[in-house]
């Protein structure tokens, strides 16, 4: 009887670690938290590379008319340094230790972009980041951009590959990207950057703290759009796989700005809230 009752504490105990193990290993899969923090990652480093880009068109001489004053994110809180006299030239956004920008989001640390000119194109450019932070999450890595400049049309078109590793806020953890895709810049009315939308396709490999490897590709027929006056995704078709064959899409929608976006997975779909 002894020896019966230590062989189910044992198989209850087993139960009870199993259970543990599946009930974190379903957390850690959990298609909606995933698909926030990818979102979430993109939408930093999309931030990140229009606050660039503005920098640049302020400080570079790109376009004649432009000032701080018609700036869309850099509020004068912001450090702007150009230095065309190193090589290669180096723009420094230096965002001390907490600055609001017009956007409304707190950022911290510095970007750096260097090239070797600015101004002439086709241009290639390396983001680095020194302490950078926007509102708590913290990035780190490289990334690379070739741009080629369409004048008739009034858009840039970029190769880019990111080494990116962001920690997010409230014990999240870290997520590691790796992406190759394709970036256009639609600037619309010449000067006006409230109309301003830049558009992306490609591949990207997300991995979280936890190991879970997620792979999100975006075809260029449905390409994810980031809205410069709404400062967020606003529509794009992507598709999500993990390394365990889980898949599931996320539609974010007609260019509406808001915080929603439809999941679906074995042909049921429901609205998340991405932010």
């Amino acid at each position: 009887m002894k020896s019966l009752k230590v062989v189910f504490a044992v198989f209850f105990v087993f139960l009870a670690i199993n259970s543990c193990r599946k009930a974190e290993y379903l957390a850690t899969l959990d298609e909606v938290v995933l698909s926030q923090q990818e979102t979430q990652t993109d939408e930093v480093l999309s931030d990140v590379d229009i606050i660039a880009d503005e920098a640049v068109t302020l400080n570079a001489n790109l376009l004649k008319s432009a000032s701080l004053d018609n700036s869309l994110y850099l509020s004068s809180c912001t450090v702007v340094t150009l230095n065309t006299q190193s090589s290669p030239q180096t723009l420094t956004l230096d965002f001390g230790t907490g600055c609001t920008g017009k956007d409304g989001k707190v950022r911290s640390g510095k970007i750096i972009v260097t090239s070797v000119a600015f101004n002439t194109y086709p241009s290639v450019r390396m983001k680095t980041f020194d302490n950078y932070a926007v509102d708590g999450k913290s990035v780190s890595g490289s990334i690379a951009k070739t741009i080629l400049k369409d004048n008739v049309n009034n858009i840039r078109t970029a190769s880019i590959q990111e080494d990116i590793t962001i920690t997010l806020p409230n014990s999240e953890g870290t997520a590691h990207r790796v992406a190759d895709f394709t970036r256009q810049y639609q600037l619309n009315t010449l000067g006006v950057q409230d109309d301003n939308k830049i558009v992306s396709w490609g591949t990207f490999a997300f991995t979280r703290a936890s190991g879970v490897k997620v792979t999100k590709t975006v075809q260029a027929a449905n390409p994810v759009v980031f809205s410069g006056a709404c400062h967020h995704i606003v529509s794009g078709l992507v598709s999500f796989v993990t390394s365990t064959n889980h898949s599931w899409t996320i539609d974010f929608g007609d260019g509406t700005c808001d915080d929603k976006a439809t999941l679906t997975i074995g042909g049921k779909s429901k609205e998340i809230t991405i932010r």
